[in-house]
């Protein structure tokens, strides 16, 4: 079976990024793969005054955000391993969008198959930076999305999820191979 990285295309030009993540929620603990509480106030972000008018699915950067279409289509594939927590995005014209939900993907999964995979030592020794890699089917405990444990940031899916998702064709987003990552992302 194949995986992909799930990500905001980088081809599109001006894509909207944040400006920073948000005050009430850490960026490590979203990252963490643990299940986190709701927030008691309003998640409040700001689009960098770089980003164009152009919307896809997925907003990447300290944090992801995934539009509620792209949400209501995953569960919909019955993908539920994840908490969407509703977010009010200040545009570079200083208007409110509430189109789109900070995500927090449930659970973090070893998977790397070390030996069909490029891992070079990071600087200092401590660890190593993931680059080309292959998932081993085995442990990825049957989830269809989900983040790495040896490369958190990353989002990974799997085959059929991303063929399920291509019918949808979302806008803004991009399925790289995980075997054409060049440690960026």
């Amino acid at each position: 079976m194949n995986y992909y990285i799930l990500q905001q295309d980088p081809r599109i030009i001006e894509q909207p990024s944040l400006l920073s993540c948000p005050e009430n929620i850490d960026p490590i603990a979203l990252v963490g793969g643990k299940k986190l509480p709701v927030p008691n106030t309003p998640i409040c972000l700001s689009l960098s005054p770089r980003s164009s008018d152009y919307r896809g699915c997925i907003i990447d950067g300290i944090v992801t955000l995934f539009h509620k279409y792209f949400i209501t289509e995953l569960i919909r594939l019955g993908v539920d391993n994840f908490q969407s927590f509703p977010v009010e995005l200040t545009n570079p014209e200083g208007e409110i969008e509430i189109a789109y939900s900070l995500i927090n993907i449930i659970g973090l999964i070893k998977a790397v198959n070390e030996k069909e995979s490029v891992m070079k030592p990071r600087y200092g020794g401590w660890g190593a930076n993931l680059y080309s890699f292959k998932i081993d089917p085995a442990k990825t405990m049957g989830q269809r999305l989900f983040r790495l444990a040896e490369a958190p940031t990353l989002i990974i899916i799997d085959e059929w999820l991303r063929e399920k998702l291509l019918v949808f064709n979302p806008p803004g987003v991009l399925m790289l191979p995980t075997e054409r990552y060049d440690g960026w992302g």
